[in-house]
């Protein structure tokens, strides 16, 4: 495997998660500002500040499960059942900020764009799931041959 590549992976992976919990921290005075740089109307501010939290243990999860994914791919075990569950888990992620923005854009139109590419990537990551069960069920069968 490329340990470089995956290290690379490791740390966007780390740093993406100190952010999100930097903007948790910091969403009331961003979304202060954002709200008088839009004039947004209360709606607005209400929509973006359930769907940003309504989102935030659904993109910490995943973030999580991707720091597990590629924790296992640095040891060299591809293709386990384990990470079969972390990319379902993943998807499952995606499923629920898809859920958390479809019903936030009433109020805050721009957020239906989030809501189609997570839904998107459900799929994506899905089919990718599915690829590597069938690539485990091969690597089972073969490990069986003589």
């Amino acid at each position: 495997m490329k340990n470089k590549a995956v290290k690379l992976s490791l740390g966007a992976v780390a740093l993406f998660f100190a952010a999100a919990l930097a903007l948790a921290a910091a969403m009331p005075w961003l979304l202060d500002w954002y709200v008088r740089y839009r004039h947004l109307r209360d709606a607005g501010r209400i929509a973006i500040q359930v769907g940003f939290y309504g989102c935030l243990p659904f993109v910490l999860t995943a973030l999580v499960c991707l720091w597990r994914l590629l924790r296992n791919i640095q040891r060299e075990k591809v293709f386990l059942e384990e990470n079969s569950r972390m990319m379902a888990a993943l998807s499952w992620c995606c499923v629920g900020v898809a859920a958390v923005t479809l019903g936030t854009f009433r109020w805050y139109p721009p957020l239906i764009f989030i809501t189609v590419s997570m839904a998107f990537l459900f799929l994506i990551v899905r089919v990718v799931r599915n690829c590597f069960i069938a690539a485990i069920a091969l690597k089972e069968e073969n490990a069986l041959t003589i």
